[in-house]
């Protein structure tokens, strides 16, 4: 835990990084499959999400369709609050990322209210990231509904996996098995993360 405090007090003095750019000339399932891949493709992004994803399946049987209104609506407010971020913003979500793992891999209960902070936190920044650098509905509408739709389908694969193993299968080691996944997530985020603070090696 320590580690990810240092993680986000470094990011605040990472330099700008690039705004995902998007196809303007694309017709709309060209944009909708833009934006999900977006969610789908970037490590800073998917690899939170994929985290969360566990966390939800490890607190219990039903963790994502519990939390889900909270976290759509999350990504709603994210959506309108992209505009004022900056590009740390993308670097935090690694960190919160981070967490999110550590806290599934070694939490012997996840806390109600961790769970629900978590997604409501993860839905936020996932649209802030995606979405910064560009304005309010600056985008077109198919690639917001792109970045919604890769946004909940990575989330609910990796609940939906894990929940589908862990029901099937009760014995204790398959629940080891998903503490190990959300360590080896928590583990390549610190990379991804320490690579985008070091910046481009000349």
């Amino acid at each position: 835990m320590r580690r990810s405090a240092l993680s986000v007090a470094v990011a605040g003095f990472a330099g700008p990084a690039q705004a995902h750019a998007f196809d303007a000339g694309a017709d709309a399932y060209g944009q909708f499959v833009e934006g999900a891949a977006v969610m789908l493709t970037f490590p800073g992004i998917v690899l939170p999400l994929l985290a969360l994803g566990v966390l939800l399946s490890l607190w219990r049987e039903d963790g994502l369709p519990k939390v889900w209104p909270g976290f759509l609506a999350a990504q709603v407010a994210g959506i309108f609050g992209a505009a004022l971020v900056g590009p740390v913003v993308a670097l935090i979500f690694m960190a919160l990322g981070i967490v999110i793992a550590a806290v599934a891999a070694l939490a012997p209960s996840v806390p109600k209210a961790a769970a629900y902070a978590f997604a409501g936190l993860a839905g936020v920044f996932a649209m802030l990231t995606a979405f910064e650098g560009h304005g309010l509905f600056e985008l077109p509408v198919f690639t917001h509904l792109g970045l919604l739709f890769g946004a909940n389908l990575a989330t609910a694969l990796a609940a939906g996996i894990a929940n589908l193993s862990l029901t099937r299968v009760e014995a204790g080691w398959m629940r080891i098995g998903w503490r190990v996944a959300a360590s080896w997530i928590g583990a390549i985020l610190m990379l991804t993360l320490a690579f985008e603070v070091a910046g481009p090696i000349s």
